[in-house]
């Protein structure tokens, strides 16, 4: 496979030519001599390729990556765990593990590799962050500050106190992540709500129902999950489904009237409405132009 020194070096043939193409940026300082706490080495964007797989032995960096869309697997020092999009995962120094996509629903990931001594070590104490994966996160917004980093510099005396704030940030959203996780579902009904939106991109459901489930009223729920996400439940929902869609506009041959059904939408023009509003084209351009 060729290399690439920059996002901006990616030619849309060699996508097409190599489906599961890497996009990263690298900086790659020596372990051993690290100037600063922390040190990045590459960052960087999977596309979806149904034969993606890694497997890791003794790396002696952290790595964090994040699932934008699709699903996955990670087997890491003896446990495995189903992924999907919104699931986040941390990789330690010395773990032995294996990753690869779903052949049928290849993901689409945001990762980043850094080294770090006692220091990221001891943050991850202080927050217990103990676990490797982390469900229903939206780290997202970070991996796009992460990747604004690109023009900023490629010094890493420049780069560890920008990637150490967002890295930071990143942190606290997991550690909330897990506080909430813990709680009783009823005391935290935005997050219950997200965890049954997650669940429903191709299952038909409604915000009544899952209302009568809580014993709570429609308005109720929506106003508890504005508040947390910042966005309407049938927005999030629409948002997932649109997220899987372009998944399988690309790695499937459905056509545009079978993937409407799939992600229970009304109809196909129905979907098409939805695609164009969320993407900014329908999903025919869209194939076409990312075939």
């Amino acid at each position: 496979m060729k290399k690439y020194k920059d996002f901006k070096s990616i030619k849309k043939q060699d996508i097409q030519e190599f489906r599961g193409l890497e996009r990263d940026v690298m900086f790659a300082p020596h372990p051993e001599t690290l100037p600063t706490p922390l040190s990045v080495t590459r960052f960087g964007i999977t596309y979806p390729n149904k034969k993606y797989y890694i497997k890791r032995e003794n790396s002696p960096c952290f790595i964090i990556e994040y699932i934008v869309s699709g699903s996955g697997f990670l087997e890491i020092n003896g446990e495995k765990y189903k992924l999907s999009a919104g699931d986040a995962y941390i990789i330690h120094p010395a773990d032995r593990c294996e990753y690869y996509a779903d052949e049928n629903d290849p993901y689409k990931k945001y990762w980043i590799n850094f080294y770090s001594g006692i220091f990221f070590l001891e943050l991850l104490k202080a927050y217990n962050i103990n676990e490797r994966v982390y469900r229903n996160t939206d780290l997202s917004k970070y991996f796009e500050e992460i990747f604004k980093l690109e023009n900023y510099s490629n010094l890493n005396d420049e780069l560890y106190i920008p990637v150490s704030k967002i890295l930071f940030s990143i942190i606290m959203d997991l550690a909330q992540s897990k506080k909430v996780d813990t709680k009783n579902p009823k005391e935290d009904l935005a997050y219950i709500l997200k965890q049954r939106l997650n669940r429903s991109i191709a299952v038909p459901t409604s915000l009544e129902d899952i209302a009568k489930e809580l014993y709570r009223s429609p308005n109720d729920l929506i106003r508890h999950f504005k508040k947390r996400y910042k966005v309407t439940p049938y927005a999030y929902l629409i948002r997932m489904r649109i997220e899987r869609a372009k998944s399988l506009l690309i790695n499937t041959e459905r056509n545009i009237s079978e993937i409407a059904s799939y992600l229970c939408f009304s109809s196909e023009y129905h979907f098409s409405n939805a695609f164009k509003k969320n993407v900014g084209m329908c999903p025919k351009e869209y194939r076409k132009k990312n075939l």
